[in-house]
């Protein structure tokens, strides 16, 4: 009964944390000048791991509890790590995306407790990056034996 609504917001919402995602990590390319100054452009940081964090909220949903996917997974663990799609919904995309939430938190406090402005941009932008690219190495692109449609709709 939930899961539809849930995974479709899931979905949508993809979409607007891997735009925040990419605007977070041009953004985190900036000049940073001045260490006494808040990080220029800190709103899309902000954004972008709210958006992440609450993808991640509908995701866990998803996950334990209202996916056929994991909840087959959880009956059968042996046949997991033998059928790919079973295997991407049950380790690797969440891993991936557990992966992508611990990366922008620690560019975000490594940034936050930097000793220079330089070190500050260069922690965003390093970190920032690795977790647009983690985000887009487990999106379930369409084409891939586990692919999903690029746009759900009821």
């Amino acid at each position: 009964m939930y899961y539809a609504p849930v995974l479709i917001i899931h979905s949508w919402l993809r979409w607007a944390t891997l735009l925040l995602a990419i605007a977070a990590t041009v953004n985190a390319f900036r000049n940073d000048p001045d260490l006494s100054k808040p990080m220029p452009g800190r709103q899309w940081d902000t954004l972008f791991m709210m958006a992440l964090d609450f993808q991640v909220l509908f995701g866990l949903l998803l996950y334990f509890g209202l996916s056929p996917f994991t909840m087959q997974a959880s009956k059968d663990i042996g046949s997991v790590l033998h059928e790919s799609n079973l295997r991407f919904w049950s380790i690797d995309h969440i891993a991936w995306m557990g992966a992508a939430t611990i990366l922008v938190r620690v560019g975000r406090v490594l940034a936050l407790n930097a000793t220079s402005a330089q070190v500050r941009r260069k922690w965003r932008a390093t970190f920032f990056t690795l977790t647009t690219v983690t985000i887009l190495a487990g999106i379930p692109w369409p084409g891939l034996s586990y692919g999903r449609p690029l746009f759900r709709f009821w």
